[in-house]
């Protein structure tokens, strides 16, 4: 695989990718299950690029939710609440709580508690996960 080292080559493999995609779409070429010259090209490029970001760019992987966030979440949406009642409901401040919820901020043991009496999460989950 040839490796982009400067700036200016990862901006003509993306904009090669950009291109590439806007044209597989035209012709009905792009899609999850194929494989033509275009995915394979994509692909390729895709690939070079994202090895320059992980050597140059600094470029933070992507996150996987929680599943005890993802949980705080179905319960609030099954619930009809919005964040700023489920910060009321689990006695922190609004600010707390999105921090909480996108991973800025770990959960302290009081709120874990809270968790579990107000919300009746599994012990075990918030245990594996917070």
């Amino acid at each position: 695989m040839e490796k982009l080292t400067t700036r200016k080559q990862y901006d003509a493999a993306k904009a090669k990718v950009e291109q590439l995609i806007a044209e597989a779409t035209e012709k009905g070429m792009l899609g999850p299950d194929m494989d033509n010259k275009y995915t394979q090209e994509i692909s390729r490029l895709s690939k070079q690029m994202a090895a320059y970001e992980d050597d140059y760019l600094n470029v933070l992987p992507l996150r996987k939710k929680s599943p005890l966030i993802s949980c705080i979440e179905d319960y609030f949406y099954v619930h009809g609440m919005k964040q700023k009642d489920g910060a009321k409901l689990l006695g922190v401040n609004e600010s707390q709580f999105s921090q909480i919820m996108s991973g800025r901020r770990r959960i302290s043991m009081s709120f874990a508690k809270r968790l579990y009496s107000q919300l009746g999460i599994n012990a075990e989950l918030i245990l594996e996960n917070a």
